[in-house]
């Protein structure tokens, strides 16, 4: 009777065990499998082509025969004094990336308060991981077009990717329309903003706001042609749904992969003091 009993403990714990398991895929920080960036779900809700094998990794990243390993690109930086131009050179680091990466840029975020270029300083809002994200999020790109293969997922998915029309809330960089002047800079150093009281940022080896496991600079990105750490879609966004996120969204459903909770506006405050 005893180990009956056992083993009817043993075996409701394996069942939770699997329930638990299966409650982490795609939830926050539950890894790639199953959440918003599991193409294959996408897929499977929205038509396009599922891949061959189910992968899951290949809809972005490919083990043998990558196009390319990195892009050469270019911006401007202006010398505020006498209004010359310099061209700078950078890299962008393409991880075995299976997918074809746009070269040009989008007309980026500029007020009268905010112009880095020319103003002297790096800025481009494509440097860094954030270019491959427009592989995806260009409003022009199919999400099953990888490997060399024309992709055909077109509808609008509860994660609001519509990649082929423009106006729809996740075509970030629609080419055709606003680009990237109604979002969010990117592309910039960001600790040279942070002496601009402008600006109101905390340093950047200061931590977001509850994530004790990331500081602002562990989510900046160095890129050669900018002499230093850049803001890119990847310092409020982990892609891959790793241990790291801190959002679950509850009103939305959408957590965004992001580094802090929206509730409060705990991301937005994590970098913008507001009391300073």
């Amino acid at each position: 009777m005893k180990k009956q009993f056992v083993a009817v403990i043993a075996l409701a714990g394996l069942a939770a065990g699997a329930t638990l398991a299966h409650a982490a895929s795609g939830s926050k920080g539950g890894g790639i499998v199953g959440s918003k960036h599991d193409m294959n779900v996408f897929i499977a809700a929205n038509g396009g082509k599922a891949d061959t094998e189910l992968r899951v990794c290949a809809f972005c990243h490919t083990p043998h025969h990558a196009k390319d390993t990195q892009l050469q690109q270019t911006t401007v930086i202006t010398d505020p004094a006498t209004g010359v131009g310099t061209t700078v050179n950078y890299t962008t680091y393409l991880p075995l990336w299976s997918r074809d990466v746009p070269a040009g840029g989008y007309s980026q975020y500029n007020t009268s308060t905010f112009d880095p270029g020319a103003d002297g300083k790096f800025y481009d809002p494509m440097a860094g991981p954030s270019r491959l994200c427009m592989t995806c999020h260009d409003g022009n790109i199919a999400v099953d077009s990888y490997y060399g293969q024309t992709g055909a997922a077109t509808k609008k998915g509860d994660d609001q990717i519509n990649m082929f029309a423009s106006g729809s809330h996740f075509a970030i960089a629609d080419k055709n329309g606003s680009g990237l002047t109604n979002d969010h800079p990117v592309g910039f150093v960001y600790d040279e903003m942070v002496s601009n009281p402008t600006y109101e940022l905390r340093a950047s080896s200061e931590g977001f706001i509850g994530n004790a496991t990331r500081t602002i600079d562990s989510v900046l990105t160095y890129v050669d042609g900018a002499q230093g750490r850049v803001m890119t879609c990847a310092s409020c966004h982990d892609v891959h749904n790793g241990p790291a996120v801190g959002n679950t969204a509850p009103a939305s459903g959408n957590g965004y992969f992001l580094y802090a909770t929206q509730e409060g506006s705990k991301l937005c405050l994590s970098c913008h003091d507001k009391n300073r």
